[in-house]
């Protein structure tokens, strides 16, 4: 469509200098990475763990994943060694982030009796801009795909979610998370600027990287590229997460809630499959 937004040079190679920055801190000290890498992974599990009781989902070891902006491919990682996969796929604009994967896979996993590998020599790395995949692999060639904290660093999520239903194969899925519905009360920059001042992050706008937050119709324009969904959407504050956590279906469906939701934002994660239905348990 004529009308997607793209991100611009600036933005990408703001974004490869700040990640290499970041990137030469952490291999010159790299046990004071391993906790944070090792939480991340955590919760990934914990994730997918849902999505397969909620789902009926049945990993394989021969299904193929993909991950985009992986950085470190942490979360990969972990879904390779949990599963044993044969074969995956990590995406980043960063290929000094991308490089770090092997010493964090040395740190934190065991080679396993069969395949008698670690996860990330079982895995391949793809420096690039994740609008650019279909030049590195070929379509429909992934089971699943998955992002955490990603798209918001596109201009607009729809080339992002046609993308990732290019590279699957019919029947496969995307998974999303950590992304935000802009609030038309500016909640979502106030929540933003609070994480970066306890984390310092808020140089990364400095270096030219975007940090967008989408509209409802946006977000529904680009979830509406696969066949069938389940996107929810809850407050960002964990006390307040388990009261405000809705069915993307219900707010469109109902006024009061759609303005409610637009209102207030929040943050939306979901469960997308490609040409076939969802089997929710």
């Amino acid at each position: 469509m004529s009308d997607y937004r793209f991100q611009n040079e600036t933005n990408k190679a703001g974004e490869v200098t700040y990640r290499k920055m970041v990137a030469d801190q952490e291999k010159d000290d790299p046990n004071s990475l391993i906790p944070t890498m090792k939480e991340r992974m955590k919760e990934t599990l914990q994730v997918f763990h849902g999505l397969e009781e909620k789902y009926n989902l049945h990993i394989t070891k021969d299904m193929i994943f993909g991950e985009f902006g992986a950085e470190r491919a942490q979360r990969m990682l972990a879904i390779m060694d949990k599963y044993d996969l044969t074969k995956a796929y990590a995406f980043d604009i960063s290929p000094d982030m991308l490089k770090l994967s092997g010493m964090i896979s040395e740190l934190c996993f065991t080679k396993k009796e069969g395949n008698g590998k670690l996860p990330h020599e079982r895995l391949t790395l793809v420096a690039d801009d994740f609008l650019k995949a279909k030049q590195n692999i070929q379509p429909e060639q992934l089971d699943f795909v998955f992002c955490f904290a990603t798209i918001h660093h596109f201009p607009d999520p729809r080339p992002v979610f046609k993308t990732a239903y290019s590279l699957l194969k019919d029947g496969g899925y995307f998974y999303f998370d950590r992304e935000a519905l802009r609030s038309w009360l500016g909640f979502h920059e106030v929540a933003r600027f609070r994480y970066y001042l306890m984390h310092g992050k808020i140089i990364e706008r400095d270096y030219g990287i975007l940090e967008t937050q989408f509209s409802l119709k946006t977000w529904l324009e680009a979830i509406n590229t696969f066949e069938d969904w389940d996107v929810r959407l809850k407050y960002p504050a964990p006390v307040l997460e388990h009261i405000y956590n809705m069915s993307l279906h219900s707010i469109t469906d109902n006024a009061l809630l759609r303005t409610m939701a637009q209102l207030s934002g929040g943050r939306m994660h979901g469960l997308l499959r490609k040409k076939a239905r969802l089997a929710r348990a």
